[in-house]
């Protein structure tokens, strides 16, 4: 009886733990965006990957070699989404964020990355989204203002006035 009773725990606390994990993966492939007073909207990862794709090839300071990135180009996420603010805000997971002008991810040819080489991100690997430049066409890509605003376990991103 109480091996059964043991078995029975471990099942129980095997069903927990998973259900947690899956939904706090579940939480981290959905993205938040909201225009400046406007009402937030959820958006999963499967309508970004619906959204008409860019992809580039660059190397990272945070990465080794040259890598393929697939996301959404930010004139796309934008004018998708009605985020028209000249200032946004992009949060991450582990809540650090940055203000970024709206121009620079616009004319900068800034992509909201939720494919790396071919495969979904994990939060563990920068996942499940992240603001990436392509930092080797140009040099000015590769200073600490464009490395902050390479926001990488992005959740949300908010217009701000």
């Amino acid at each position: 009886m109480m091996k059964t009773i043991t078995k029975f725990a471990m099942l129980l606390c095997a069903i927990v733990v998973f259900k947690s994990v899956s939904g706090n993966a579940y939480a981290a492939s959905m993205l938040t965006l909201a225009d400046t007073g406007g009402k937030p909207v959820t958006v999963s990862f499967d309508d970004l990957a619906n959204l008409p794709a860019t992809e580039f090839y660059t190397s990272t300071p945070w990465t080794d070699g040259v890598h393929k990135f697939l996301g959404v180009d930010f004139n796309v996420l934008f004018d998708t989404y009605g985020i028209t603010a000249d200032t946004v805000r992009i949060l991450a997971l582990n809540d650090y964020s940055v203000m970024v002008p709206a121009n620079v991810l616009r004319e900068d040819r800034a992509i909201l990355v939720y494919q790396q080489n071919d495969a979904e991100m994990s939060v563990r690997e920068k996942g499940p989204f992240w603001v990436v430049f392509p930092y080797d066409s140009d040099v000015r890509f590769q200073t600490d203002m464009y490395w902050s605003y390479s926001v990488w376990q992005v959740k949300s991103i908010d217009g701000q006035n």
